[in-house]
């Protein structure tokens, strides 16, 4: 979540409870906030790590002697980073899926324990 006093605020002030009965405003609060808040909290440190990993990579590269290895090296990183980038893409998908259908849930009753008469 992001630390931004602003984000918090909202996030207190639309996470009172909703009553089951209010799930189009729980959809609403969901794809117009949450989710994207979820996103880009997501992509962001994905992109962290992967940024991170290249410049790793370029330390290890300025030691490189052979020209043709460090060229290697780099198209192998990419390639790499290319499937990782996929993965991620499908990983956001399941993230947002999950985030609109929770909102159309209606909240489960409370299991307590089973009478029996």
């Amino acid at each position: 979540m992001n630390d931004s006093a602003i984000f918090q605020g909202l996030a207190r002030a639309m996470s009172a409870g909703t009553p089951p009965a209010a799930w189009p405003m729980a959809f609403w609060k969901n794809c117009f906030f949450d989710c994207p808040v979820e996103v880009a909290s997501h992509l962001q440190r994905f992109a962290g790590r992967q940024m991170q990993d290249q410049v790793q990579l370029f330390s290890e590269l300025s030691k490189e002697e052979n020209m043709a290895n460090a060229f290697t090296k780099e198209a192998a990183f990419l390639q790499q980073s290319a499937l990782a980038w996929s993965s991620e893409m499908l990983e956001v998908a399941e993230l947002v899926q999950a985030k609109l259908l929770s909102s159309t849930q209606t909240a489960a009753p409370p299991e307590g324990p089973a009478s029996t008469h």
